[in-house]
């Protein structure tokens, strides 16, 4: 929100305090010098009047508003200001960022309201849009004298045919480079705020305004001291709330991975456990850190002790060692009669492989004895899961080879296809 009517007190605030404002002054700006006016300031002024229509066609004279809608639109947007209604603002004014819409909060505690405002347009882009000028007096809360001031908005009508303020535009947006603007309108609005007709109109509310702070200290007051240290404290306040949330979401994200991957962790230590089957060590032999000859050791087992294997690494069992997974070379570990008793089962039927016939595919079979459930169509391939007699696995496809390939549970894998039958 921009008034021009501030452009002479932000040019003492320059002058006066430009210490204090420091890297904030963008916000400044933002907060209380006309958009046109900041526009004027980055461009230079052209004093010579303009004779004729610019290459994007803007009106040599503004037109007093006559259209009871767009009447509407302005001063439901000064009430939501006002008010610091950013919700309602938001649904006539788009886009607003959510950096304005901190600013507008804070801004509209000072306000009291907006009043006697004169519309005046020229013919936007379109010809159903609008370049808007509009002379207001702004009066702050606990000061006697308003302060005014000109305002500017590019009001286009959207895909219901209703006017709607086009926030891209608004100076808070431009200040802070928000949103990309279209590069028509924007040469558009640097005609328009060349032309003579605009120029004197900020000269005249240029006096009126100065007339206004000589009339009242508090007003001057609060001009060129407590509002400017109002505008670096919310500046402060809302990167320091922005870096909390920011660090916040950053916080929640690294939890829910963290959560993630226990509950990946605890699915697989379930999956594991379901397709977990023993064995017994033949020898005494060394439990390992990992799957690995050299890696730490944790201990040992005595020959004959049962151990508990959830699966098979290369050469290595995967066991449970006190409530901790280690692992076992394979060589020391003799399965127990059930395993054993199917691997021979493979073994048989291997030599039987031509009385084997083909399983339609997605057959549910419920098994009536224990098998392997292997990582290849090769009954000396690691097992992929072991699955007990009443369970059930669902053919996926069954090969010449004598082999089924199944679907487990979530694990896939091949049993020889006379043990399916």
């Amino acid at each position: 929100m921009d008034f021009n009517k501030l452009k002479i007190q932000f040019k003492n605030i320059l002058n006066k305090s430009i210490d204090y404002i420091g890297e904030n002054k963008r916000y400044f700006l933002a907060g209380i010098i006309f958009i046109a006016m900041v526009l004027v300031l980055f461009l230079g002024t052209n004093t010579e009047a303009t004779s004729e229509k610019g290459s994007n066609g803007v009106s040599k004279k503004f037109k007093e508003n006559k259209n009871t809608e767009l009447e509407t639109l302005i001063d439901d947007y000064y009430d939501a200001y006002a008010n610091g209604d950013t919700d309602k603002l938001s649904s006539i004014a788009t886009p607003v960022s959510d950096e304005e819409i901190s600013y507008i909060q804070f801004y509209s505690n000072y306000i009291e309201k907006f009043s006697d405002i004169k519309i005046f347009t020229k013919q936007g882009l379109k010809s159903d849009s609008y370049l808007v000028t509009t002379e207001v007096n702004l009066k702050y809360k606990d000061i006697d004298t308003a302060a005014p001031g000109l305002d500017f908005f590019y009001v286009e009508t959207n895909e219901d045919g209703k006017l709607f303020i086009n926030n891209t535009y608004g100076s808070f947006n431009q200040n802070n480079n928000i949103y990309e603007m279209d590069a028509e309108i924007s040469d558009l609005i640097g005609v328009f705020i060349r032309q003579q007709d605009l120029l004197d109109m900020e000269a005249d509310i240029q006096d009126a305004y100065t007339k206004s702070l000589e009339d009242d200290s508090a007003l001057n007051t609060f001009m060129s001291e407590t509002l400017p240290a109002a505008i670096v404290q919310w500046h402060t306040d809302y990167e320091t709330q922005v870096a909390a949330a920011e660090e916040e979401a950053k916080k929640a994200e690294e939890e829910a991975a963290k959560k993630a991957e226990e509950e990946a962790a605890a699915a697989a230590e379930a999956e594991e456990e379901t397709n977990s089957y023993t064995g017994k060590a033949t020898a005494t032999v060394n439990v390992r850190e990992k799957a690995d000859k050299e890696s730490k050791k944790l201990g040992s087992v005595e020959s004959g002790a049962s151990v508990k294997i959830y699966g098979e690494e290369g050469d290595f069992y995967k066991v449970d060692y006190n409530g901790t997974k280690a692992y076992i070379i394979k060589e020391k570990i003799k399965l127990d009669s059930e395993d054993a008793g199917e691997d021979n089962q493979e073994e048989q039927a291997e030599e039987t492989t031509g009385n084997a016939t083909s399983i339609a595919e997605g057959t549910e079979v419920s098994l009536t004895s224990t098998v392997n459930i292997r990582s290849a169509m090769d009954s000396s391939s690691s097992k992929v899961a072991v699955a007990y007699a009443g369970e059930k696995v669902t053919v996926v496809m069954s090969y010449a080879e004598g082999w089924t390939k199944v679907k487990y549970g979530k694990k896939e894998g091949f049993i020889r296809t006379d043990l399916l039958q």
